[in-house]
């Protein structure tokens, strides 16, 4: 009777192993083709085949994120959707006490590439995100026979970025790049506004903006994990889009060095970086009733500690030297919008009345003058002789 019972339950237990639809191709030992690795912005997503890790011997329960076996918030979960069945994982970036799956962060510095943005810098800033999913051990005895299956991760995230082509008539922007290492460049945007409380968009005219108009510009990131600041490196303004060969720019600010008619607010302090600049024109587009602007900004995320430091050198007058052009990498992104049109200056009206019709009234100023002193000549003669014969036939009376 007992047997009976028995059966029925452990044909239950063992339904889920029988209904997996692994082919003979993951009758092995499991490898690094079985582990796929997502480094999003905010989540990393983690998938492991289940048909190698169910041939070794063990289950879904029986891996968890980074040793925390006793904590189901840290188990997968198995999606037979897709062929072969995988074990899904997910895993905040944010490496807070609010992460029951803790991971290890670790903040590193490394040489820029020479052919890039940022060739000029003696070092970048990476944070790199490591972890591991095991099965329990077995540490029975002083050997085994059984395998433990450990998968082990790495998720790498650049800090500094490159923003540019920015057009101010826009009010913001925001594109995402997909890479293998991971980015947070889809967290960062730059807005421009008419006025110092940052409320309204900026609103260009279809003449283009007055010269001298103030401009206020803010780079943020928004829903940006982790404890970083915005610090601006270098902004710049070009007559036309990015472009690696450019020469024609106007510096608004490079580090420690500022642009007499560019105020930086705020930099480095906080997730939010702001700066103010008198609209000009680019000297190439005289001819044209509009110039463009485009504007573009080197940032770098970094730890508010690393940012004071940076920020501390500019006190100290140590000034640092930047090349914003280069070839791009993996380790820049480009979020482009623009341009923002100035109204030409142009010449006053009385200038170009004088200049359009001084000739013809010139002209008949003259012609005007010669007459009058003519008439009025002959008027006098004609008085004087009139005034003579008068004075004449008086004196025979």
């Amino acid at each position: 009777m007992t047997l009976y019972l028995c059966l029925p339950l452990l044909a239950v237990l063992l339904q889920p192993a029988l209904c997996l639809n692994c082919s003979s191709q993951f009758e092995r030992t499991p490898d690094n083709s079985d582990l796929i690795v997502d480094c999003g912005t905010s989540v990393i997503t983690l998938q492991i085949n289940l048909c190698t890790a169910h041939w070794a011997g063990f289950n879904s329960s029986d891996l968890a994120l980074n040793g925390n076996h006793n904590n189901s918030k840290c188990k997968g979960s198995i999606d037979t959707s897709v062929d072969p069945p995988v074990i899904h994982y997910q895993l905040p970036v944010n490496d807070s006490q609010d992460n029951p799956c803790r991971q290890s962060l670790q903040i590193v510095d490394e040489a820029p590439d020479p052919s890039g943005p940022f060739s000029a810098f003696s070092s970048i800033q990476s944070v790199i995100i490591t972890g591991y999913i095991d099965t329990p051990r077995s540490d029975q005895g002083v050997i085994s026979y059984s395998t433990d299956l450990y998968y082990h991760f790495s998720c790498r995230y650049p800090l500094e970025y490159l923003i540019n082509n920015t057009e101010i008539v826009a009010s913001s922007v925001s594109v995402a790049t997909s890479e293998n290492n991971g980015t947070f460049i889809d967290t960062l945007m730059m807005r421009v506004f008419n006025g110092s409380d940052y409320g309204y968009g900026l609103s260009v005219p279809p003449t283009g903006l007055e010269l001298r108009t103030r401009i206020y510009v803010e780079v943020k990131a928004v829903n940006l994990t982790g404890n970083f600041n915005v610090l601006l490196d270098h902004c710049f303004g070009t007559p036309s889009p990015y472009n690696m060969s450019q020469s024609e720019q106007h510096n608004f600010f490079t580090g420690c060095s500022t642009d007499q008619r560019t105020t930086v607010t705020s930099n480095g302090l906080s997730k939010v970086a702001r700066f103010d600049f008198e609209a000009f024109r680019f000297v190439q587009h005289r001819d044209q009733a509009k110039s463009s602007i485009y504007l573009h900004c080197i940032l770098r995320l970094c730890e508010p500690t690393k940012c004071q430091e940076l920020l501390s050198a500019c006190n100290s007058r140590r000034k640092r030297s930047l090349t914003p052009f280069g070839e791009e990498s993996n380790e820049s992104a480009t979020v482009s919008v623009g341009p923002l049109y100035t109204a030409r200056e142009d010449t006053p009206s009385a200038a170009a009345y004088s200049n359009n019709m001084a000739p013809e009234s010139a002209e008949d100023d003259v012609t005007g003058l010669v007459v009058g002193v003519v008439f009025g000549t002959a008027a006098a003669v004609a008085l004087v002789l009139g005034g003579w014969f008068a004075l004449k036939k008086y004196y025979r009376v």
